[in-house]
């Protein structure tokens, strides 16, 4: 019999965009929406979205939203819900400078999932209870994404205690980091973001005890489930293997500079 899946939990994944909170700059207009977050200055965390714009004010709309996001030092990402207008907006935005850079699988699981007894190897703590913890969990995103941690820590970690939404938790084996992962919670559902497990960890169980670990977050909230968007070629496969459910895809653009 196939899952319904609810309809709340389905726009949360779709179009989680817009919503305020500590350290989010939000800018909306009927064209867009603007999401900033200074303390996490790099593209990603800081985007475009809910482009609903006519033809003729794609050039212009571009013109202002690239100097807002300028006047804060950022650059940003430009994502394209489904329903983003006009409907030849990925031309219009490359005569712009902002050209395609993935496309991201847009998956949900209902909080009725069943993942399994956790792993008893796998220590999980909250990475938002101090300041080292927090350094290792984002020291573990930065290794499984190829990259360095972003500057600005302590401004993250204190805009992220002030949001009562928001978790963050770091998975551990033998007392080693190894994996972490994001959690902000609506009452549509659990948006699920960054989760990442170190190369040496990986196939250990460590992603799936994370998932878990949240799903039991929205559980407890009385949220219909978790959301997230992850890339088709690595994240989405092993959440499908969990259970998720595509329901749509997302494309992200990103500024050249042109």
């Amino acid at each position: 019999m196939a899952v319904v899946l609810p309809d709340e939990l389905v726009e949360l994944a779709l179009r989680p965009w817009g919503r305020p909170g500590p350290g989010v700059v939000l800018d909306r207009t009927p064209e867009r929406v603007v999401e900033l977050r200074p303390n996490h200055p790099i593209p990603g965390p800081n985007s475009v979205s809910l482009i609903r714009c006519a033809p003729d004010r794609v050039e212009p709309m571009v013109a202002e939203t690239l100097g807002l996001v300028a006047s804060h030092g950022l650059t940003c990402v430009w994502i394209l819900d489904p329903d983003a207008l006009p409907p030849d907006l990925p031309a219009r935005l490359a005569a712009c400078g902002i050209v395609p850079a993935e496309e991201l699988a847009v998956m949900v699981l209902p909080a009725s999932a069943d993942l399994g007894a956790p792993d008893s190897r796998i220590e999980l703590v909250d990475a938002l209870r101090d300041a080292d913890t927090f350094r290792a969990a984002e020291a573990v995103q930065a290794a499984a994404f190829g990259g360095g941690p972003a500057p600005r820590q302590d401004g993250r970690l204190a805009d992220a205690r002030s949001d009562r939404r928001r978790r963050f938790l770091l998975a551990r084996v033998d007392g080693e980091p190894a994996g972490a992962g994001w959690a902000t919670v609506f009452e549509e559902g659990v948006f699920l973001n960054g989760g990442a497990v170190t190369p040496r960890f990986r196939g250990r169980g460590v992603y799936r005890t994370l998932v878990a670990a949240r799903l039991e977050v929205a559980r407890a909230a009385g949220a219909p489930g978790v959301a997230v968007q992850g890339l088709p070629e690595t994240s989405a496969p092993i959440l499908a293997r969990l259970g998720f459910s595509e329901v749509g895809r997302c494309r992200v653009f990103a500024e050249t500079g042109a």
